[in-house]
């Protein structure tokens, strides 16, 4: 039998295991993986190559439409392309209007439509005042829902306070959804922000002092509490803390529907990087002392943490500079879903020992699973879409800002020494990024009308 591709060679990192092996690709799944050589149109050698399905990024912000200067759909995944993420799931915030109507998601729709190299799902949001929305939005083919329980980065995508928030729980349990949590005590963090900026602080250390561990602690057991009430799946979102871990372990341990994820940020830099780098590690919550981030990596290695993260969020250069001096006028965000997979398969593979199984688990396939979107995506498996990376895994390189692909390159991560070079990207069997750059024409698809089930807590 003749395939369209071949991937021909290489150590296969699949749910069953690591196995050498050569895959058949036709119609964009994989449609054979056999120990005897397969012949194919295009024959791609990857031997002594380590072959990884591509990520699945749960948590993106490409602030299109209505702040595509931010980013925009095509410079955001193109760097998903180049970094090795072959589906994005897009947050709801950041972009005008936020994917709080129905009418908005249309608008995200079309803005991503032709421009997207990388297969892409939807989240809604929940806000204060559109819970009238929320089965609209479910039946346009939303994954799950977003909410902040403080202030928001945007004027429009309001936080809502425990009455809106239980009520929203209660709604999205009738509609078979869940409900992503931005898991912050907003009246600990406001009232620990005015305090400090009326005494004159604007040092880069203030901004971790208005975001204290507790005010995220506080949050998770809140949310825990009133999704339990309400029987209700939750996922706690870019979770900063070893105590956070431990707390949505025990939850679930007795029998709670909830799911957690930490980003590669919080496993890459502390809170000294932040004084070192300024605004542009600027993040929410805040980077942790070196003692947490030690507490946070036993978390991923032992199995408490679900899934790794870039919640990548972008903005112009102006908009961190501003911080310089002043640490509250900067954007709080990171650029970083080029760099989510080469960072941890250095961090986490080259540094502490992490299985490739266990990379495979964090970055594509419970991530799917939570989404929906297993088993045609994150893993190596017939039947499901090809989407894969050809690794050469001991290769060392450099992070450059010429490498970087989003619309204004500034990251805390250049000049970092990596370990593991993507050489490959397959998008359903097509090629979309080789040797560090993207090729070929955008023809990303919209997973939201096909998703093999809802997600929340079934990992």
């Amino acid at each position: 039998m003749r395939y369209e591709v071949v991937v021909a060679g290489g150590l296969l990192v699949t749910g069953q295991g690591i196995v050498e092996a050569h895959l058949g690709i036709t119609g964009g799944r994989i449609v054979a993986i056999a120990q005897e050589p397969l012949t194919g149109d295009e024959m791609i050698d990857a031997r002594q190559r380590v072959i990884l399905p591509g990520a699945v990024d749960l948590h993106v912000h490409f602030n299109d439409p209505g702040r595509a200067h931010w980013e925009g759909w095509g410079p955001g995944s193109r760097a998903a392309a180049a970094g090795g993420v072959t589906s994005v799931v897009d947050m709801p915030l950041n972009c005008l209007p936020p994917v709080t109507t129905v009418e908005a998601l249309r608008a995200k729709l079309a803005a991503a439509s032709g421009q997207s190299i990388v297969d892409y799902a939807l989240w809604g949001g929940l806000i204060t005042d559109n819970r009238e929305h929320l089965a609209g939005l479910a039946d346009g083919g939303v994954i799950g829902f977003k909410a902040f329980m403080s202030h928001s980065s945007t004027e429009e995508f309001t936080h809502v306070e425990d009455g809106v928030l239980f009520d929203g729980l209660l709604r999205l349990r009738e509609l078979g959804h869940f409900l992503a949590v931005h898991a912050e005590s907003n009246a600990i963090t406001q009232d620990r922000m005015r305090r400090l900026q009326a005494s004159g602080r604007r040092d880069r250390r203030a901004w971790g002092e208005a975001r204290p561990p507790i005010a995220e602690l506080e949050a998770i057991h809140r949310i825990l509490f009133l999704a339990r009430q309400a029987n209700c799946p939750v996922h706690i979102v870019h979770m900063s803390l070893p105590e956070g871990a431990e707390m949505i372990h025990a939850a679930r341990t007795g029998g709670q529907a909830v799911t957690v994820e930490t980003c590669a940020h919080y496993l890459s830099l502390t809170e000294n990087d932040l004084i070192r780098l300024g605004p542009v590690a600027k993040c929410a919550p805040p980077l942790r002392d070196p003692d947490r981030q030690r507490g946070l990596w036993e978390a991923v290695l032992d199995g408490r943490i679900d899934c790794i993260t870039s919640d990548h969020s972008p903005c112009p250069v102006e908009d961190k500079a501003r911080g310089e001096d002043d640490i509250w006028a900067a954007w709080g965000g990171i650029t970083g879903i080029q760099t989510l997979v080469p960072l941890m398969l250095t961090e986490g593979v080259h540094r502490r020992g992490l299985g490739l199984e266990r990379l495979v688990a964090l970055l594509s396939t419970t991530p799917a699973k939570i989404a929906g979107l297993w088993p045609r995506k994150g893993e190596i498996r017939l039947g499901a879409d090809a989407d894969l990376l050809v690794v050469e895994q001991e290769r060392p390189w450099r992070v450059e800002a010429e490498w970087l692909y989003s619309r204004h390159r500034q990251s805390p991560f250049i000049s970092r020494e990596s370990i593991g070079w993507i050489e490959r990207v397959l998008l359903r069997g097509r090629t979309i990024a080789l040797d560090g750059r993207v090729v070929g024409e955008p023809h990303g698809e919209w997973l939201g009308p096909v998703r093999s089930g809802r997600g929340g807590a079934e990992s």
